[in-house]
């Protein structure tokens, strides 16, 4: 019945997941398995499931607070000084003079100057597998889909060659977050994050290739401070915003059980028929109060 509705109204995966859950909610309330007291949050939670799934518009983290008993902080970078650190970062695309400092934040910003935008694009030196990654961000304030965006993500070479990637055990790129203006809701700013999954290869002679989970609720995520974090392991990513669960999925082969660089970009549009809409007079900063990364202990 389930893939009857979803072949009909051709549901991507993140429309499919928001069914299902608001399908789930739907069966408490109706069964009466539900405190009193949540009774009226969880109809409002199935609502959203719902639009979600129909309309493609944001949901609200629900799922347990992250866990990270047995793990331990491996790095941070809380920028606290006046230039970037290049004994572990590195620029890897636009100006090093896009990077600011500022009361404990790295400031990444977009300026429109010399017949073009100006950005930054900073990558870590060193590797890392596996884990908790976790930024503390401001998001840059995108006005449309054809905008700069902020990004906090992971990748390695060879993510997009099937031989190499081989589904993504062999390397995926994993976005964190992305932030876009929030097009279903026809908003003129990020309400939240997208996170996503970027492979390929081959399984049973079906392809693998991209998945984006949607938007996710965060709070107020231009003007104020949240955590975007995933967590990595052999069986799952998980994905938490402040600290709560978003989802998590084995997509693919499974996961990717290589090292990968740790990235925060603001970034632009790649194609020219993608040119930026965004005013010229219009600058704008992508926040960062921290980078932290947790292992298990070897």
């Amino acid at each position: 019945m389930l893939d009857q509705i979803f072949t009909a109204f051709h549901f991507a995966f993140r429309q499919r997941a928001a069914f299902t859950e608001g399908l789930s909610l739907l069966r408490q309330l109706l069964t009466f398995k539900l405190p009193f007291t949540k009774i009226a949050a969880t109809f409002l939670a199935v609502v959203e499931c719902f639009s979600a799934a129909f309309l493609d518009t944001p949901r609200t983290p629900r799922g347990p607070a992250l866990d990270l008993t047995g793990y331990e902080l491996v790095f941070e970078d809380e920028f606290n000084g006046d230039e970037l650190d290049t004994d572990v970062w590195q620029l890897v695309a636009g100006e090093m003079q896009q990077i600011r400092f500022n009361d404990g934040n790295m400031i990444l910003r977009a300026d429109y100057r010399d017949n073009a935008w100006r950005a930054a694009d900073i990558c870590m030196i060193r590797p890392y597998c596996k884990g908790y990654y976790e930024i503390r961000c401001k998001v840059f304030n995108n006005t449309s889909r054809r905008d700069l965006w902020s990004a906090f993500w992971l990748t390695c070479d060879g993510v997009y060659d099937p031989d190499v990637s081989k589904g993504g055990v062999g390397g995926c790129e994993i976005d964190v977050y992305e932030s876009f203006a929030d097009a279903p809701e026809k908003l003129d700013y990020p309400v939240g994050i997208t996170p996503a999954l970027w492979c390929n290869g081959t399984d049973d002679d079906a392809e693998i290739d991209g998945i984006n989970f949607g938007q996710w609720r965060s709070n107020n995520p231009v003007e104020e401070y949240n955590t975007y974090g995933v967590l990595w392991t052999d069986d799952y990513y998980i994905w938490y915003i402040n600290g709560v669960e978003c989802f998590r999925i084995n997509y693919g082969s499974g996961t990717s059980q290589v090292p990968e660089n740790v990235r925060v970009s603001l970034c632009q549009p790649s194609c020219k028929d993608d040119e930026i809409t965004r005013a010229k007079d219009q600058s704008g900063d992508y926040t960062i109060d921290y980078v932290r990364i947790w292992q298990l202990p070897e």
